[in-house]
């Protein structure tokens, strides 16, 4: 675990607990102040639903002895003449204008005589004309059905956009109706106060508002269908709701008032807890704050300068600024070693150039001597063809390629100059051989200036001539290089490739085995794979191949000197 993290769990231990301590204090002093607006609104919704409960009640107990008492209701059971029919209505449309009086919630009664065909009604107001064919079609609908209207109870039902209550009794397919208009409920005191946006609503056991729905759905409020204790709902503004549902009424009494929040209702002293609250945190952020300046960043800043050591970079240095002592005296001892470590390294690396460049000198003095025996074999074959010709021809081709042979001093050569040593190599090569040779070269032009080993090419092209003597018709060498750019480097691909035999399966273990051990056989393609890997520092892979002939893959890093305007390694 580093030190940052040991830190923060030391301060977890005593800050978690605090955080929560006052977490739970907060939202204890919430939950009672919202449990005490919720109780007060409760209380007077029930004040409310009593008084408007008992209303219906006072109905319900009018429409039963109605049905079960009243002279003319009864008479309205069966068939009568038309005049006592018209005599019997009448007295019922009385009574119910009589009844008006002493309800104030009715807005209207209904009588329906089935075995008379006989449909009456009065209304406590003058509603639309929709309103009066809305609600009298839907009775007649209604009452035509063989549904128990009795166990039905009230039930709201949406006329011409707006809801109503509703109360169906009767017996022998005469029954008498009764209808409440929301708009006509007394709001109590507490209610019709104004108080803001606060207002009451009605909504079924569902959840569906009946009164205030225009309201309700641009405030987008969402009526909950449980009778949960209170909840806030609604967007933008919030609101706090209340309800209670009943279950004689089937109805939800609902109290919905504006949310200002928990700090609305807090007073002096909560408030101050929570304000105390609040600054302990921010201390605590505070006192993180410093832990980070003072000993976090310092430290994150030495652990960068490690990595960057690591990295190579043996040039960087810890700062000394630090407001810490300690961070300051321990930054000064680790830049004055590795001051001696650079000295050291320093000393170490020009031992091990003097040794490298040592032995690339003796690879370089073994491999020229081989070569030069294989021309002067060549040359002989000539001569005792007594090709006399061909022998002035060879000697200058010859001329050419041990001036580049030997009075080439550098390690390294461009690539270019490699490819003409190669065709003229392949040249000389033809004057004595018995079947035709082809050099084919597909060089990307950037690669031109690229530089290389010596006789690197030139190794394999002479391998592939004295091994694919097997083959009937010419022999074929294809030389490629091409540019291979990944997203993190680039690589120049170097492709030899001949038509002949290949490899065998023994010499292709011991060609790409990471470290080959010495053979008897392609000493030459042997000393290349040692030259380039002392070279390029064992970051030149090669892979080879039987596919149609043998094929030697050579990926060498590729480096770009922008200052000097050319490709070098």
């Amino acid at each position: 675990m580093s030190s940052k993290k040991q830190v923060v769990f030391i301060m977890m231990i005593f800050v978690i607990p605090l955080v929560l301590l006052l977490t739970i204090y907060n939202i204890y002093v919430v939950n009672v102040l919202n449990n005490k607006i919720e109780q007060t609104n409760r209380n007077s919704i029930m004040l409310y639903q009593n008084a408007f409960e008992k209303n219906l009640s006072n109905a319900d107990t009018y429409m039963s002895n109605l049905v079960s008492s009243d002279t003319s209701f009864m008479k309205l059971m069966f068939k009568q003449d038309p005049i006592d029919l018209q005599f019997y209505a009448q007295d019922m449309m009385k009574k119910y204008q009589g009844y008006f009086q002493t309800n104030e919630i009715i807005g209207g009664m209904f009588v329906y005589s089935k075995p008379n065909n006989l449909f009456y009604k009065t209304y406590r107001h003058n509603y639309s004309h929709d309103v009066r064919e809305g609600t009298e079609s839907f009775l007649k609908a209604v009452l035509q059905t063989k549904e128990n209207y009795r166990s039905r109870g009230w039930f709201p039902q949406e006329i011409n956009g707006s809801y109503y209550l509703f109360r169906i009794l009767g017996s022998r397919d005469t029954f008498t109706v009764c209808m409440i208009d929301f708009n006509d409920m007394i709001m109590p005191q507490h209610f019709s106060q104004k108080q803001g946006d606060s207002f009451f609503a009605f909504a079924t056991q569902e959840g569906v508002p009946l009164t205030s729905i225009a309201t309700i759905q641009d405030k987008g409020i969402a009526i909950r269908k449980h009778n949960e204790t209170h909840y806030i709902s609604g967007s933008p503004q919030k609101y706090f709701i209340v309800q209670n549902y009943s279950a004689s009424a089937k109805l939800n009494y609902i109290y919905i008032m504006p949310y200002r929040g928990f700090l609305f209702n807090l007073d002096t002293v909560q408030i101050a807890f929570l304000v105390g609250s609040v600054f302990i945190l921010l201390l605590m952020f505070i006192s993180f704050l410093l832990l980070e300046r003072s000993y976090f960043k310092p430290l994150k800043r030495m652990m960068a300068t490690m990595k960057q050591i690591k990295n190579g970079h043996v040039n960087a240095t810890m700062s000394t600024s630090s407001g810490v002592n300690e961070f300051r005296q321990m930054s000064s001892t680790f830049n004055e070693m590795m001051t001696e470590i650079k000295d050291l390294k320093i000393e170490s690396y020009e031992k091990e150039m003097k040794k490298q460049q040592a032995e690339l000198q003796f690879l370089q003095i073994q491999i020229k001597p081989h070569f030069y025996l294989n021309v002067l074999k060549n040359l002989f074959g000539i001569a005792e063809q007594k090709k006399y010709d061909q022998i002035q021809e060879m000697i200058l081709l010859l001329s050419r390629h041990l001036r580049y042979m030997f009075q080439e001093n550098s390690s390294l050569v461009p690539l270019a100059d490699e490819i003409v040593s190669v065709e003229n190599y392949m040249q000389l090569q033809q004057m004595s051989a018995s079947r035709k040779l082809i050099c084919k070269t597909n060089v990307d032009g950037r690669l031109k200036d690229f530089r290389i080993p010596p006789i690197s090419i030139l190794t394999f092209v002479e391998n592939a001539v004295k091994h694919a003597v097997s083959i009937h018709g010419p022999l074929i060498i294809s030389i490629k290089a091409a540019l291979l750019e990944t997203n993190e480097d680039k690589f120049v691909n170097i492709t030899v490739m001949d038509n002949g035999a290949g490899f065998s399966d023994e010499m292709l273990v011991l060609l790409n085995d990471p470290n080959p051990s010495s053979s008897k056989d392609h000493v030459g393609i042997l000393n290349v794979i040692r030259r380039c890997n002392v070279i390029y520092q064992n970051k030149c892979t090669f892979l080879f191949s039987t596919s149609g002939g043998a094929c030697i893959d050579i990926f060498i890093p590729y480096h770009s000197d922008e200052e000097k305007g050319r490709v070098s390694t």
